[in-house]
Formats: structure tokens, sequence, C-alpha cells
């Protein structure tokens, strides 16, 4: 395989998505209306081609209105090439042509995510792909971050009725609901989180979750939800939201001083509820893998894991 004829470049805009969309993941039927809507640009989608076959592919995406890419969350290698080392060097050389271009200079490089089977690691064809695909990030000063499972409750699964011990009403604005998640961070489990405490206080994490994310929603901020004791008392809170794609529970967190007494489960439940009554047919979340009560939780209110979430990160 000659490798110096390879082509390396952005596509030209909406009249090449038939030949982007060439390698299979799910995110191909997401890309026409990702580019409509300006989660993405034509110049943060790259090809590497040999001749007319299109080998690899790249794709960052962000929300609309940001001016650079959040999330590198394409990376595609042709799984049919015989040569796992070509394979993997076609893959190098996209990154390395595509990354000056697509991230601004000095910027932090974007984390990378690949969507995976909840079993990924059991079929021999599925991990090696996989597992290119993340040497290729590797090969660029990528490392593994976490890994993530993601989780659905389906329209017509039964969600329990509330149970009395918990109210539940929308926050008092932001004034409210910035302090709770700045409590919530003490004792968190969310690798993230975690790795954000590192570099700053946790009113400044919980601020930049809350301007980065939540704020910026398009879903009524009066579906979320403060759980309160009979005394008013905030026990946690509940974020249901639409993302453009999917109904999720964008945040679930429990206060420390009330953790261990079973209340995720009333305020994972009341969240469902909120979502269910929009008559979606599904509700999305997700979870580090090793937070493993947050993960029980969904499991007891019925949620499946329907597949798994791989995080990479440049330092």
């Amino acid at each position: 395989m000659d490798l110096n004829s390879l082509t390396i470049r952005p596509i030209t805009g909406r009249d090449e998505l038939s030949l982007y969309s060439r390698l299979p993941y799910l995110l191909n039927e997401e890309l026409a209306d990702d580019l409509a809507q300006g989660r993405r640009r034509p110049e943060w989608m790259w090809v590497a081609l040999l001749g007319d076959r299109l080998v690899a592919r790249a794709a960052w995406w962000s929300r609309p209105g940001d001016a650079a890419p959040h999330l590198l969350d394409i990376l595609d290698v042709d799984d049919g090439l015989p040569d796992a080392s070509a394979r993997v060097e076609i893959g190098v050389r996209l990154l390395h042509a595509a990354l000056p271009a697509v991230v601004p200079n000095g910027s932090p490089l974007p984390e990378s995510s690949r969507l995976v089977p909840p079993d990924w690691r059991d079929s021999a064809v599925t991990r090696r792909a996989i597992e290119d695909r993340m040497t290729i990030l590797e090969r660029t000063g990528a490392t593994l971050f976490v890994e993530r499972l993601r989780l659905e409750w389906r329209r017509g699964s039964p969600l329990p009725e509330p149970g009395g011990r918990l109210a539940f009403r929308p926050p008092h604005e932001d004034h409210e609901l910035l302090p709770l998640m700045t409590r919530v961070l003490d004792g968190t489990l969310d690798a993230h989180s975690r790795h954000d405490l590192t570099r700053m206080s946790a009113g400044a994490t919980a601020a930049r979750h809350y301007e980065d994310e939540l704020a910026r929603y398009a879903s009524p901020k009066d579906w979320w939800r403060v759980a309160v004791l009979p005394d008013a008392e905030p026990v946690g809170f509940v974020i249901p939201a639409h993302n453009g794609y999917n109904a999720i529970i964008a945040y679930l967190a429990v206060l420390p001083q009330h953790r261990g007494r079973g209340y995720i489960d009333d305020i994972l439940a009341e969240g469902t509820r909120v979502l269910a009554r929009q008559d979606v047919p599904r509700v999305r979340a997700s979870t580090d893998l090793g937070n493993v009560p947050m993960a029980n939780a969904f499991r007891r209110a019925g949620y499946v894991n329907f597949g798994r979430e791989i995080n990479m990160t440049w330092a």
C-alpha cells in the first residue's frame, strides 16, 4: 500500500456527505442535521483518500455558535485494509494534518469520544477496531480518561409512583442551583468533575458546568427539580433536559449529608417522570463505569445499558 499517494483534506461541504459516510458509524445519520444546525462545519470534517477510496475520516462537534470545536467524536479508518500498521499510520497522518487546522493555535485539544457497544471487549473483531482507533489517538499523545455507561429508559417501561418522602419544585433560578451544584462536588465520583477540581475551586467548577452545558439547553428550565424534605431543606436535584437529539437526565445529585438513604431513587424517578410526560420515546443518561452507586440507581429505575463511551484526552 503506497501511503505516499494519500490525500488528506476537509470535505468541501454537504455535497460530500455521501463520500464522508462511506465508513459506517452510528453518528452518520446525524451529520446532515448537525451541519444544518451549526454543530459541525465542513472545515471540521476531514477525510483521507487513496484514489477515490475513503480510508479514514475525523470530525469535530460543537454546540451551535461556538467558535471552536468541543469534541472529537468521529475517528474512523477502513477496517477492511489488511495491514493493521497501515490503518494506524493513516489515522495518525490524518490527525496530524487536521488538528493544527481545526484547533486554534495554542488552544487545548478537545476531548475525544467514541461510542461503542456495551460488550465491545467480547468480540475480537469489534475490540480490534476500537483498539485501532485508541492506538491512533495514543500515537498523537492522547491517553484514556474514562469509560462511561450509556443508559436508556424506554417509553412504556414502569415508573414508580412518588414515594412521599420528598417534595419537588423548580429551583429558584441560578442563585439556588449553583450553590447546590457546588456542594454536591464534595465526594463526587465523576471523573470530569474530579479533574476540574484539581484545577479550580468547587464554585468555579460548578459555574463552568452550568454555563457551558446546563444553561445552554433549549428545553424549559421549569423541567428542573430540587428535591426537598417536609421542612423544605434541599436534599438534591435533577436536571431533565433535551440536548437536541434526545431527552436526557443531564445532571442528578444528592447533597453529601443526605447520601446513603436511597433519596437518589426518588430524585431520578421524578426526573424521568418529568420527561415521560413529554411523551418522548426514550430518556438517555450516562455515568462513569466506576460510579457504581449511580449506575445501580439507573438500573433500579429501569434504565438499560445500551452502550458505552470511551473518552480520551491530551495533556
